[in-house]
């Protein structure tokens, strides 16, 4: 398992609200496409990701969403397309490793998944200047998709949110009425851990529109940045 790919999988999942509705709190709809942009502490380019929903269906009451994700990096060598399947239940998250392993070994099929359990990152309605935020811890577990002795591996810890000022937001995707958040967090993968400090975006109805992640010390690690999205 890449910690790349780990990285990746937070990010989409700190979009998503704590509830028991999935279909409430689900940003994606079909035909959607989102783009980001990865830029490093210079600001230059290392990345770009580029996502579309290609289906969102309702299946005994669980939501299934699919997404077709590519990237494509500095040297504009894009990676093969990959499938991945969200499913949501009962307000967790889960992601299908099928696709993802299958890609990495083509001879081999796997029914593993990755489980997003905890608080996940909530963004209430009534966001105001000042107002602080709930803390969260984000688990993630992997096992059989049938079986539910699944075994952690990862978890990030985020705190101290605050909502830092209702502003305008601008960026090649568009313009939005965002709000600017401050947060701390605790990123912990096996005997790793990384501590840090964040600034983030948040635009209803869309997600996370930018993120600027920080050391401990304060020095800019890199940023994301959404740059396109069509729904």
């Amino acid at each position: 398992m890449k910690t790349k790919f780990l990285i990746i999988i937070f990010i989409c999942l700190v979009q998503v609200v704590i509830s028991q509705n999935c279909e409430a709190i689900s940003p994606y709809t079909e035909g959607m496409s989102l783009e980001y942009t990865n830029y490093n502490k210079k600001g230059k380019v290392k990345s770009v990701d580029n996502y579309a929903v290609t289906s969102v269906t309702t299946e005994n009451g669980e939501l299934i969403i699919e997404i077709e994700s590519t990237q494509k990096n500095n040297k504009n060598k894009e990676s093969a397309a990959r499938k991945d399947i969200l499913k949501c239940v009962d307000g967790n998250f889960y992601v299908d490793m099928a696709g993802y392993l299958a890609h990495q070994n083509d001879d081999q099929k796997s029914s593993l998944q990755v489980q997003a359990e905890g608080d996940f990152v909530e963004f209430p309605d009534n966001l105001t200047e000042g107002l602080e935020l709930k803390d969260a811890t984000i688990e993630l577990k992997i096992g059989s998709a049938d079986s539910a002795s699944a075994a952690s591996f990862a978890d990030m810890k985020i705190y101290n949110r605050k909502v830092v000022k209702n502003t305008s937001f601008k960026s090649k995707a568009g313009e939005f009425d965002a709000y600017k958040m401050a947060f701390d967090y605790i990123f912990t993968l096996g005997f790793i851990k990384m501590k840090g400090s964040g600034i983030e975006w948040y635009v209803k109805g869309v997600g996370i529109v930018k993120t600027e992640s920080y050391s401990k010390k304060g020095k800019l690690r890199w940023t994301r940045e959404l740059t396109k999205m069509t729904k």
